[in-house]
């Protein structure tokens, strides 16, 4: 109920106070929302719409499939019961691997921000000299931030990007992802613990580990995947990605959570995190020479929210529609 009402307060005041994406003979860039690991486009199902409802005027037509469907990637174009899937002007990604490689989702990210650029030109090609004028912005959550930056180290001289949001993007990595190792840890333990000592007692611990680890697995959770490998701090993909210059014409914006809400807080506290959302901290949150070599010469600008890390993606509401502005 509290998550619900924050929503709609924060649709209320974006509503009252109407957003300006430049003169009215220009498109803004199409919004395309990228999702964390293991997640979906359902990620976004209050924040899409919202978001969407101030591109109709540019976007919405009913006799536009596109921009009415919005796109996705995997078995259909949008999760089940995305309450956005009737109308809408934001295209949303489903990535067909939810816990592949930041690396490896790349590839279908560059599907999605050309499927949209392509459709841009074909309905609304009277507006640009051409398709090379056709940009996007991409807002990404969590995992989802290190794809698009993957795209764009990618693709420096060639992006079509212009804005990136980054929320709670884990750009040094993500310290809480030591706990995904508890339940092999458990079965591990227990199974040692049993043969050296001769109590078959100690295997409880084995199969509280494999228990979590299959509960977990029915859930579509893969606790020790590649992308749990990458966000691992002082990855190789990390230290990649790290030397990695980006493209100094894009609009980078960090949306940066730290909350003391229970029982967030405490996991901050066991990371050892000064501040953080609970799984991210702040200072991983945050772009910076640490984690982009050109960090001096880029457009970079940040907002601070107080959201646990799957909150945020609603939580964001405002400072999303901030950093989309034009003027």
């Amino acid at each position: 109920m509290k998550r619900l009402l924050a929503s709609i307060l924060a649709i209320i005041s974006l509503t009252v106070t109407p957003v300006s994406f430049g003169s009215s003979d220009e498109l803004p860039p199409p919004v395309i929302f990228v999702h964390g690991i293991g997640d979906s486009s359902v990620a976004w199902i209050n924040t899409g719409p919202a978001v969407s409802s101030l591109y109709d005027g540019y976007f919405s037509n009913r006799y536009h499939p596109f921009f009415r469907a919005g796109s996705g990637i995997g078995s259909s174009r949008f999760d089940q019961d995305f309450e956005d899937n009737e109308r809408n002007s934001c295209v949303y990604v489903t990535f067909s691997d939810h816990f592949a490689s930041p690396e490896a989702q790349v590839p279908e990210l560059e599907r999605v921000i050309e499927e949209t650029r392509d459709e841009v030109w074909s309905y609304f090609r009277d507006n640009f000299r051409s398709k090379d004028e056709i940009k996007v912005c991409l807002v990404c959550h969590s995992m989802g931030g290190l794809v698009g930056r993957s795209y764009l180290a990618k693709h420096r001289a060639d992006h079509h990007v212009d804005t990136i949001v980054l929320i709670a993007a884990p750009n040094l990595g993500s310290t809480g992802l030591i706990f995904n190792w508890v339940p092999a840890g458990l079965m591990a333990g227990g199974i040692g613990a049993a043969l050296v000592t001769a109590n078959p007692w100690l295997l409880g611990f084995t199969a509280a580990g494999l228990g979590w680890d299959v509960i977990s697995r029915v859930r579509g959770v893969n606790l020790l995947s590649d992308a749990v490998r990458d966000m691992k701090p002082g990855s190789d993909y990390l230290k990649r990605l790290s030397d990695s210059p980006v493209p100094e014409d894009v609009r980078y914006v960090s949306i940066v959570s730290a909350t003391d809400s229970f029982p967030h807080s405490v996991a901050n506290q066991v990371l050892f995190y000064e501040g953080g959302d609970g799984a991210i901290s702040v200072d991983s949150q945050r772009l910076s020479k640490k984690s982009v070599p050109n960090f001096e010469f880029i457009d970079y600008r940040e907002y601070m929210i107080d959201a646990p890390h799957y909150e945020e993606p609603d939580r964001a509401l405002k400072e999303i529609i901030t950093s989309l502005r034009r003027n």
